[in-house]
């Protein structure tokens, strides 16, 4: 598939993209874990399915979503959270978390991840979100750090339970 930037149509993912955002996490995890559709895949496919059905119309996710000759060929996605106020640009508590960046192979290197990016950077500054937080494949880091985004200077741990 040959892709006519020029062609590409952006927009906001709604209810009725459900099942869109739910096949392109599963390949994105699939790609990112090199995991082949298994018994594990449909409970994830379930828990995506129902966490979008709450999130969306709560607007707790938002997706962008571009679309190519009436197929969806990329998708970025950010969860909206709140934590108690703090200085440093946080009094209102709200962050925004950006993840499910997922171009299809064919469409990659042409600017849609950018765009994706751009238009959530847009919705979380209409938000009065003041910071954005995400975790990088290192396909897309460069992305992201032309973007702005740089590490951050605590550092941050985590306890798997």
């Amino acid at each position: 598939m040959t892709i006519e930037k020029e062609k590409v149509i952006y927009r906001r993912a709604g209810i009725d993209d459900v099942s869109t955002l739910v096949d392109l996490r599963v390949r994105f995890l699939n790609e990112l874990y090199n995991h082949p559709e298994d018994a594990e895949t449909a409970v994830i496919r379930k828990s995506l399915q129902d966490y979008f059905v709450k999130a969306i119309p709560s607007k707790e996710f938002i997706a962008w979503m571009a679309e190519y000759e009436a197929k969806i060929i990329g998708t970025g996605g950010m969860v909206v959270w709140q934590i108690p106020a703090r200085y440093g640009g946080v009094e209102t508590g709200k962050l925004g978390y950006l993840l499910n960046f997922y171009t299809i192979p064919e469409a990659r290197r042409k600017g849609i991840c950018t765009r994706l990016l751009n238009e959530l950077i847009d919705e979380a500054k209409s938000l009065g979100l003041k910071y954005l937080h995400l975790r990088s494949s290192e396909d897309g880091i460069n992305i992201y750090r032309k973007a702005g985004f740089a590490e951050p200077h605590q550092t941050e741990l985590r306890l798997k339970l």
